[in-house]
């Protein structure tokens, strides 16, 4: 495969969650009639798998792209051996838009889901994007009527069991913590930490490829919940307010992935790391903005809100050019990945 900034078809996911934010926000023509909770940017597990959407290779899967590019494609120390068999690329980079609040939930880490058949560890964090109102059921809760919450670990001093009654009451928002978010606002979510995503905030997430979620309660709407393998998953007393690495503008170091928040404003060029897998999600483009490197093919990509640019380690001098305004979160995996 050629070598150039790759950007791939969004795979939308309806929710009952979901609203139609996303093409408010950024454009996007979203499937008539649903709503819209989830745009899997970049994905690879067994049940989807992102596609090219430009270049001359467009119509190749990432998955196809990470078993045939190997070093290519992930850099670092990675192998083209270790890439044969069910072998998948190790981010999974989301938009997600909460019209409604979602369920109350977790996932395992390595330890629970070891105990836990089909469980497969997850952590993310989320990068927020916009707020607007929060759900009637937040608003039932006395939640104020502007702005934006998540639902983030659980209340200093609550016990596992005092968790578990108010999951049988039907209180489980009393026990867990509510945070004020705003656009521009970080937050991690180590395995084990109990979260939601409040009503009228929408997120970028950036995951390990897993799609093992735990739902604690969904807030009396009638889905199934998990609440046995719930409990093996919460580590109480987790809260995830402190991401580690974090400073100036690197927002998270994980042994997963790296997130930064990088912004060039009136600026020639803004450069880009080269050597490692880097995933660029531009936000909040104002004018015109483009990707630029030195190979033949592609060499100038043009940029727009909210999409997903990947950016294979072998493409060199890679900088975006702006005139105006931009600002984007970098992530990229670690050495060896």
């Amino acid at each position: 495969m050629r070598i150039y900034p790759y950007t791939f078809h969004p795979i939308y996911k309806e929710r009952i969650w979901g609203g139609r934010n996303l093409q408010r926000l950024f454009g996007r023509e979203l499937p008539a009639g649903k709503k819209i909770g989830e745009s899997w940017e970049l994905a690879d597990l067994a049940e989807d798998t992102s596609v090219l959407a430009n270049g001359p290779d467009a119509g190749a899967t990432l998955n196809e792209m990470v078993r045939n590019m190997g070093e290519d494609l992930l850099g670092g120390t990675l192998k083209r051996s270790s890439l044969e068999g069910s072998t998948r690329s190790p981010l999974l980079l989301k938009l997600l838009d909460a019209e409604e609040i979602l369920s109350l939930q977790v996932h395992p880490d390595a330890a629970a889901a070891a105990e836990i058949p089909g469980a497969v560890a997850k952590t993310e964090c989320w990068y927020v994007l916009a707020t607007s109102s929060p759900s009637p059921i937040e608003r039932s809760w006395g939640v104020p009527s502007r702005g934006g919450m998540i639902y983030k670990g659980v209340k200093p001093g609550i016990t596992a069991e005092q968790f578990r009654q108010a999951v049988r009451d039907d209180t489980a928002q009393q026990v867990v913590r509510r945070v004020k978010v705003a656009a521009g606002d970080f937050h991690y979510l180590p395995a084990g930490v109990v979260h939601a995503l409040g009503g009228g905030v929408v997120v970028a997430e950036v995951q390990t490829p897993s799609d093992t979620t735990f739902r604690v309660t969904d807030w009396g709407r009638g889905r199934d919940i998990h609440l046995e393998e719930s409990m093996r998953c919460i580590r109480f007393g987790l809260t995830g307010d402190q991401p580690p690495g974090a400073a100036g503008s690197t927002l998270i170091v994980t042994e997963f992935f790296t997130v930064k928040k990088r912004s060039a404003e009136a600026l020639a060029a803004a450069a880009l790391p080269s050597g490692i897998c880097t995933a660029v999600m531009v936000l909040e483009v104002a004018g015109e903005a483009e990707i630029r490197h030195a190979g033949p093919v592609e060499e100038v990509t043009p940029i727009s809100a909210g999409q997903t640019y990947l950016l294979p380690a072998a493409l060199r001098d890679c900088a975006i050019t702006v005139r105006g305004s931009a600002s984007w979160l970098e992530i990229t995996l670690p050495e060896g990945q």
